[in-house]
């Protein structure tokens, strides 16, 4: 009898661990069909972007994309490098993208107000993004406007694995060094190589061929005229102001930048330069960088002379 008894609970207890183990497998499985929450990491919005480096422009003149406007990519100095290579980025790579109001009147496109700001910072806490932070950041409020940053933005970002998941490219680099520019000529200053670490200022597309101002034109100002540029001068001796004019790349709705054409460029020089408001004007060769102006009084400053009041610069500094 006792035998009978002790072999009844052995089975009662291989049955209760068969029972156990079956419902522990099938909660597994239903853990497993349960897909894991999407990771909803952000980084706060860096204020100082328009200090960094500028990357390049283009235009989504479609106002039904989720991409239209005048788009300005900035990298931080941590990425800047491998931006220009085309990844792979290290920790702490901060990608800003400020997608501005896209004004269309004729041939020409201006840079308008900014409507809202796209955001990557590389950090390995993203497991589930590749390594990328993805953000959107509101224009005013600068705070987070996406819910769901793998569905909204990393899923799309999947087809450019071999660039980090990296769209943008660089665009605009000057590739003479500054030992092989030419010599200035007489009432002229020596085109400056490293323009493409100075800040950015403004952007605007003339496509009219038969324009003189015709390209995609970038403006760059050095240090010591960025704080005048900003507020519409005057500028102090030693400012200088470079435009590179770049072949616009139109292709249905969008517009890119393409090689580069030809350099308008300022200096202020008031001692060296009283007949043309102060500045020395010239232009250079977009391949050569020689100088292409003869006549910077009736080639330049004459048009220029209409922007007195800001201290003979046409271009604004749009934040």
């Amino acid at each position: 009898m006792k035998k009978s008894f002790l072999s009844a609970i052995a089975v009662s207890a291989v049955l209760c661990i068969a029972g156990c183990a079956v419902q522990s497998t099938q909660q597994v499985a239903q853990e497993s069909s349960v897909p894991k929450k999407a990771q909803t990491l952000h980084f706060d919005f860096p204020k100082d972007y328009k200090n960094w480096m500028h990357g390049t422009s283009k235009i989504i003149l479609d106002k039904s994309s989720p991409l239209y406007g005048f788009q300005q990519v900035f990298i931080n100095d941590i990425g800047s490098e491998a931006y220009k290579r085309g990844g792979s980025y290290p920790e702490g790579s901060i990608v800003i993208v400020g997608f501005y109001e896209a004004i269309a009147e004729g041939n020409e496109i201006r840079q308008g107000d900014i409507i809202w700001y796209a955001g990557m910072k590389k950090d390995s806490r993203a497991t589930q993004s590749a390594g990328w932070i993805f953000n959107g950041f509101d224009a005013k409020t600068f705070q987070s406007k996406i819910d769901d940053p793998i569905n909204g933005c990393y899923i799309c970002h999947t087809s450019m694995k071999h660039r980090d998941y990296i769209f943008t490219s660089y665009a605009g680099d000057v590739s003479v060094a500054q030992s092989d520019v030419p010599k200035a000529v007489e009432g002229s200053f020596a085109f400056p190589a490293d323009v493409r670490t100075w800040r950015h200022s403004n952007s605007k597309v003339i496509l009219d061929k038969n324009s003189p101002l015709y390209g995609f034109q970038q403006i760059y100002v050095n240090e010591t005229g960025f704080e005048a540029n900003k507020k519409g001068g005057p500028y102090p001796d030693g400012s200088q102001i470079i435009v590179g004019f770049y072949e616009p790349v139109k292709d249905g709705e969008a517009v890119s930048q393409g090689n580069i054409l030809w350099y308008a460029a300022m200096k202020k020089d008031s001692a060296a330069a009283p007949e043309t408001g102060g500045w020395i004007m010239d232009g250079f060769d977009g391949k050569m960088l020689n100088s292409v102006v003869k006549d910077p009084v009736s080639g330049c400053f004459n048009c220029h002379t209409v922007k007195k009041d800001k201290d003979y610069v046409f271009s604004e500094y749009v934040p």
